[in-house]
């Protein structure tokens, strides 16, 4: 088994940050790093579709080139999300394929975003 790159990564922002827009900071930061890395296509940024709850995820090609900045907003490792739990911020139009192999096919039919 090989499993020696970073995992997923959340950063979970309270409400005062939403108000104060930390979380645009922090896609356009993202996005930047994104950019300049060149669209690599399993790298991605989401958000939960709970809008109740403000945490925004990072695929592990993504923390790859922005832990950093994950770190800089108080990012801990957790589990892969489920994605259907998913909004896409920044990333690929092939992302679904490329990060989660597995859903293409589940999913190809009742995509919604």
């Amino acid at each position: 088994m090989q499993s020696s790159g970073p995992g997923w990564h959340r950063v979970t922002l309270s409400n005062s940050d939403v108000v104060a827009r930390r979380h645009m900071e922090l896609q356009k930061e993202f996005e930047t790093l994104f950019l300049a890395h060149q669209w690599p296509s399993k790298a991605a940024m989401f958000a939960s579709v709970d809008t109740l709850a403000h945490h925004f995820y990072f695929s592990p090609a993504a923390v790859a080139f922005s832990g950093d900045l994950i770190a800089r907003y108080g990012g801990t490792e957790c589990a892969q999300p489920e994605v259907n739990d998913l909004v896409l911020l920044v990333g690929n139009p092939g992302w679904k394929a490329s990060i989660f192999p597995g859903e293409k096919e589940a999913r190809a039919s009742g995509e919604g975003a």
